[in-house]
């Protein structure tokens, strides 16, 4: 009996251990299930995200940037221009006074540099000696033209009195009364007379072609006195030439002169960069040009001045590439050929803005035209069909379809 009792009581709690230990492990082996579940459906979901959503997107993207990527052209080889003078003396000799230094502003009129006047003083009083020495020449032959019609008059009277002279004593030489001698000599001093009537006609004629046949004239109307004046003129001109003026407004930009230096005619001696309203000159591919016209908008960003942009719009496009002006063109119709994109000058007009920062020329600028050309799906389609085909779609074939 003792032992009976002994061994239940151990049992009993042999029993109420183990139940305790069972339950709570059923929850513990359901939670990595779960997870595993949700850890296959983040999976999946990332996958459809990938595989679908993002290149949905990207292609949505890629077709609004080709849809709008027409519209715009744009190219960083562009530069600021404006007016440029060169300055150079119209006459040659010793600069005895410059004015003008580096960055100087000038007005227009502006006495920058003088050219010795001393030797075209002298020339002008030359001239103006010689001026009225052709004055006094044409009063000359007006006198002249005057003796030589007196002299006619009395060669005409004196030819007259000895021919009749000689009439008369050509008939008493046939009547005898006189010797034949005498009659010969009295028809020689009639022949005489008249060969000095017309000495003194053609003494007439040469004096009026000097006088160019218009003797009342003018005496400052007469060719020679013109030509006389004309060179007074010159001279006066010369000697204003000798001060070497601004042509235009603007700021001096380098001055190599000083004085005592010889100056050449037409030798340029420093530039001027003018105060008109400067421009842009941007170069553009041939194949960026096809739907740029004149009058549409454009905008421009100087490096000098990041983050400031200006407003202009197209001006004029060049009716050549600058190869056509080099010194020695490409010949591209002898040796081996290259093809090369060409490049074509585009002048833009920039439109003024308050408060906007000085420009200068040389800077340069990144140029964007707004040619308000917008492709279409029917474009696209036909951009695909034609990469289908094998070939690709031409310019004009593009700018048809977006008509």
């Amino acid at each position: 009996m003792p032992r009976k009792r002994t061994t239940k009581a151990t049992a009993k709690p042999r029993a109420k251990k183990a139940s305790p230990v069972v339950a709570p492990q059923a929850p513990e082996q359901h939670e990595p299930e779960a997870q595993e579940k949700r850890g296959r459906f983040t999976r999946v979901l990332m996958r459809v995200f990938l595989l679908i959503a993002v290149p949905a997107v990207a292609i949505a993207a890629a077709g609004f940037y080709w849809l709008q990527g027409a519209r715009y052209v744009s190219t960083e080889n562009a530069y600021v221009k404006t007016d440029i003078a060169k300055l150079a003396a119209e006459v040659s000799g010793k600069a005895v006074e410059v004015r003008a230094h580096a960055h100087m502003q000038v007005n227009e009129g502006d006495v920058l540099v003088r050219v010795d006047p001393r030797p075209f003083e002298i020339a002008l009083s030359r001239a103006q000696a010689e001026l009225d020495a052709s004055r006094q020449e044409v009063e000359t032959l007006r006198a002249t033209l005057a003796e030589a019609h007196q002299e006619l008059e009395e060669a005409q009277d004196r030819a007259a009195y000895y021919r009749k002279r000689y009439e008369r004593q050509k008939t008493l030489a046939k009547r005898g009364i006189i010797a034949e001698t005498r009659g010969d000599e009295l028809e020689n001093d009639a022949n005489a007379a008249t060969d000095r009537v017309d000495m003194a006609r053609q003494k007439i004629r040469r004096v009026m072609a000097s006088l160019g046949g218009v003797p009342s004239r003018p005496v400052d109307e007469h060719p020679l006195v013109r030509a006389k004046i004309a060179a007074v003129e010159k001279a006066k001109l010369d000697l204003e030439r000798t001060s070497v003026k601004a042509p235009s407004s603007g700021t001096v930009v380098t001055v190599p002169l000083v004085t005592g230096e010889q100056i050449s005619a037409s030798e340029p001696l420093f530039a001027i960069v003018t105060d008109k309203s400067p421009w842009v000159d941007a170069n553009f591919k041939e194949t960026e040009l096809t739907h740029v016209r004149v009058g549409q908008h454009a905008t421009i960003e100087l490096d000098t001045y990041p983050g400031v942009t200006w407003r202009a719009k197209v001006k004029s496009i060049s009716p050549a590439t600058g190869a056509e002006f080099a010194i020695l063109p490409p010949q591209n119709a002898s040796g081996n050929w290259v093809k090369v994109v060409q490049r074509l000058p585009v002048r833009l007009e920039l439109i003024e803005r308050a408060g906007s920062p000085p420009l200068r020329a040389g800077m340069t600028a990144t140029v964007t035209i707004d040619t308000v050309r917008e492709r279409t799906i029917d474009d696209l389609l036909g951009s695909l069909t034609a990469l289908a085909q094998g070939h690709s779609v031409k310019p004009q074939d593009e700018a048809a379809a977006s008509k």
